[in-house]
């Protein structure tokens, strides 16, 4: 191992100093991303796989994974390496502690599938005949290709700062579309030397092969600044793995020590060695049978070691206080993984998740954009206009809350159109004859003679009845009951003055106290039923331009 070390180490200051004299010659140009997509394919780069995997070699599917024995030092070590660009090693330690540490894997997997399971839109980039038959393209390539799978592939770019994935053209009918998307593992790949930014397939050299455009997918999630191989959370995760698994074997230690009594075994003075022996015997059998046989004049004891739940405590809060740690790496928050303390802590936590998911969303949609929808639409149609490619990332909404208000708003004489509630709830209109369950609820008698009484009293003032001046008098009624509550209140306390001045007094004590409650009540449904009034007219009115 010390061996393998120093060549690889010798083999990266090798190729370090090769650049340095490669870049001092006059006229260097630093590499860029759009590089790979400024030189113009041929039909032979397209077809047929570039990154096949081999029974021997680098790209081998088999690979044994030497990480049982991580120690902070080796850590050091791998980072080190993997930082100046030798990321073999800290490739394969990413995978193998995704899968020694289940908690780890669990929110990895939380927010890839977050994003894998996204709503997928593909929209023109405009109104050209151009643009649209971009758009109708990439929505049929999209329709028979397992997007999910991929992007969830791609999210693996959060653990190891990139991930890659193998696009395999062919054509049908002069028409170029990838028969197959595979991914590849992220250690079958290296980057260049002088960005750090421009994929290659490594061959054992320092350089690696060059790579044919649009021919890979790739993902680099703006996770930090720097080059993708720093980005990755695996890198901290890594450090939680080892004081983790130190934590986890000493726990296992503890229990086998002491989850069971200690037994002790008695002999008398004048006992032989073969006495001794069966008793020492009895004793270890007693450990994993839990039954002994012994002589009568000798004696086990079975006793008890205090203080073990302290102890044990101990492993118990380091390994919870390392996965939490994770969990903020990976999604931001513990809330979703741990019990919380409280609803509204868990909507803020809730949000924090929520901003990450956003910014997978944009990231993905940028890397297909570049890397499978610009080549598939320049293939077949040249300069026509990039589709727009959207995730849809839905906010959360508290939909019996909503449908308490929009009860309470009905109620009170707001009229609300059955279109906007149906596609708010997601309800498809019933198509006739067909059986539904509920309908439309016939109105109370009150109800129905406040309505009345509002449109009577317009008609008595011989105005219009628009609707803030429907809602006024709709309030105005619905308060009405309110108002009466308050005047007797306030007429007793004036048939039981003896004064102006003690009227005064009271008043002024019993302000606070007065039953305000369902005049409040009433006011806040016509103050939030004027809102959504407001709001729908403006909506109508933008509409209707």
């Amino acid at each position: 191992m010390v061996v393998t070390d120093l060549m690889r180490s010798a083999r990266v200051a090798m190729a370090s100093a090769w650049q340095r004299l490669r870049g001092s010659v006059v006229g260097a140009r630093v590499p860029h991303d759009s590089d790979v997509h400024e030189r113009a394919p041929t039909r032979a780069s397209l077809v047929g796989e570039i990154a096949r995997p081999s029974q021997t070699g680098l790209r081998s599917v088999w690979q044994w994974r030497p990480m049982a024995g991580l120690t902070p030092s080796k850590v050091a070590d791998i980072l080190r390496r993997a930082a100046m660009g030798d990321a073999y090693d800290f490739l394969l330690a990413a995978d193998d502690i995704r899968e020694k540490d289940l908690h780890y894997r669990a929110v990895l997997q939380t927010r890839a599938l977050a994003v894998a399971g996204l709503p997928i839109e593909v929209r023109p980039a405009d109104e050209s005949r151009a643009a649209k038959r971009a758009a109708r393209l990439v929505e049929e390539v999209i329709a028979r290709l397992d997007l999910a799978a991929l992007i969830a592939h791609l999210m693996d770019a959060v653990a190891k700062g990139y991930a890659v994935a193998e696009i395999v053209w062919a054509t049908d009918g002069g028409v170029w579309r990838p028969a197959e998307i595979v991914p590849r593992p992220a250690h079958w790949f290296r980057f260049d030397r002088e960005s750090g930014r421009i994929l290659r397939l490594a061959d054992g050299s320092a350089e690696g092969q060059e790579i044919p455009p649009y021919r890979m997918i790739m993902h680099t999630p703006p996770l930090s600044s720097g080059i993708p191989l720093l980005g990755g959370v695996a890198r901290s995760a890594l450090w939680a793995w080892v004081f983790k698994s130190y934590a986890l074997r000493d726990w296992a230690r503890f229990c086998e020590l002491f989850g069971q009594p200690i037994r002790v075994g008695k002999y008398h003075a004048g006992a032989s060695r073969d006495d001794v022996d069966v008793l020492k015997q009895a004793v270890y059998s007693l450990g994993s049978d839990a039954a002994a046989v012994i002589p009568q004049e000798m004696a086990l004891e079975l006793i008890e070691a205090g203080g073990k739940s302290a102890s044990a405590d101990l492993y118990h809060q380091l390994i919870e206080y390392l996965d939490r740690q994770v969990s903020k790496a990976v999604l931001g928050q513990t809330m979703t993984t741990d019990d919380g303390s409280s609803l509204a802590q868990a909507r803020v936590h809730n949000e924090v998740r929520a901003d990450l998911l956003r910014a997978d969303a944009r990231a993905i949609e940028a890397t297909i954009t570049r890397d499978l929808i610009a080549p598939l639409v320049r293939l077949n149609l040249g300069d026509a206009p990039l589709p727009v490619l959207h995730l849809v990332v839905e906010e959360p909404e508290d939909m019996a809350a909503l449908a308490e208000q929009v009860a309470k708003l009905a109620a009170a004489g707001v009229a609300i159109p059955q279109a906007w509630v149906r596609s708010r709830f997601g309800i498809p209109e019933p198509a006739e004859g067909e059986a539904v369950i509920g309908g439309q609820p016939v109105p109370s008698s009150e109800t129905a003679a406040q309505s009345r009484a509002v449109h009577a009293l317009h008609a008595a003032r011989g105005e219009a009845k628009d609707t803030p001046e429907l809602q006024a008098d709709r309030m105005e009624i619905e308060a009405a009951d309110a108002w009466v509550e308050i005047m007797d209140t306030i007429r007793r306390m004036v048939e039981e003055a003896e004064s102006l001045a003690q009227l005064r007094d009271a008043l002024l004590a019993a302000y606070g106290d007065l039953p305000t409650e369902r005049l409040a009540e009433v006011m806040a449904m016509g103050f939030a039923a004027a809102e959504l009034a407001g709001r729908y007219e403006v909506q109508d009115e933008s509409s209707g331009e």
